[in-house]
């Protein structure tokens, strides 16, 4: 959610110090706060959005006034700035007759039903292109335990991978309005529902797949976000022992792929 709003404050922040914000700009494919998503929009509606500095959108606006502003502002009704800044407002300011219990069943039935050829196995490369990028972000929290006897030691860490399968794209025009669901997502091919990055700790004793069970979070752009916390637990090479307890331990986590394939880049 972070890089959404993000994306979305950069935005409206180059919008409203544009003299070209103001401007009416009238495309077909222009960026609307409802009708893409089949809603219709709920014009006297004050959504809440404090968590936006004023500097970047003023307060007290309507939905109304929120959809001129993107209408004027991405002319483009395609481009993922239009996107990541409607998503934004889309339940408190748009109305489906469709709810989304019943939009998501739709999606999980028409990408993922028994009609659906889709594999787990299969790395989703778009079409000519040489390589596949897989977002990774890490975050330590605590050193849990050490064993130098062992040669190991385990931290409680927290990572999340955001990757793209255009195989679980979908309208949401089609389906009721809903533009994100869930699925399960495992490393373990007999649990998960989707394919996910063959990404682990090489060095371990206990691996990422001994992370509680999480969903993937994905989008109708077919954009994953599968974000786990626990414990891991690294073999160790422990550096410093010469003059311990004088001296700082070292011991390295050694991430990366664990699957032959070549095309996989973790960024």
């Amino acid at each position: 959610m972070h890089m959404l709003r993000t994306s979305l404050l950069s935005a409206l922040l180059a919008i409203l110090l544009s003299c070209s914000a103001s401007a009416n700009i009238l495309a077909n494919d222009t960026c609307d706060l409802c009708i893409m998503f089949g809603g219709t929009l709920k014009e006297d509606t004050y959504p809440e959005y404090d968590h936006i500095p004023e500097e970047m959108l003023p307060k007290n606006l309507t939905c109304a006034e929120l959809a001129d502003i993107f209408s004027s502002a991405f002319p483009d009704g395609s481009d993922k700035m239009c996107y990541d800044a409607v998503i934004e407002f889309h339940y408190e300011c748009c109305e489906f007759e469709t709810s989304t219990s019943q939009c998501e069943q739709a999606v999980h039935s028409s990408l993922l039903g028994d009609d659906s050829d889709y594999s787990v196995d299969v790395v989703p490369l778009p079409l000519n292109e040489k390589q596949f990028d897989v977002g990774v972000g890490m975050d330590y929290f605590a050193l849990t335990s050490i064993d130098i006897v062992a040669g190991t030691a385990e931290i409680f860490m927290g990572i999340l991978m955001t990757w793209n399968d255009e195989r679980l794209r979908w309208d949401p025009n089609e389906f009721g309005g809903c533009f994100n669901t869930l699925f399960r997502a495992s490393l373990d091919l007999e649990l998960t529902n989707i394919w996910v990055p063959p990404f682990d700790l090489l060095n371990r004793d206990a691996s990422l797949d001994n992370l509680p069970d999480a969903y993937g979070i994905v989008n109708s752009r077919g954009d994953v976000f599968w974000s786990r916390f626990g414990s891991v637990k690294a073999l160790c090479f422990f550096q410093g022992l010469e003059r311990f307890p004088f001296d700082e331990l070292r011991c390295s986590f050694d991430f990366a792929s664990t699957a032959a394939f070549p095309r996989i880049k973790y960024n």
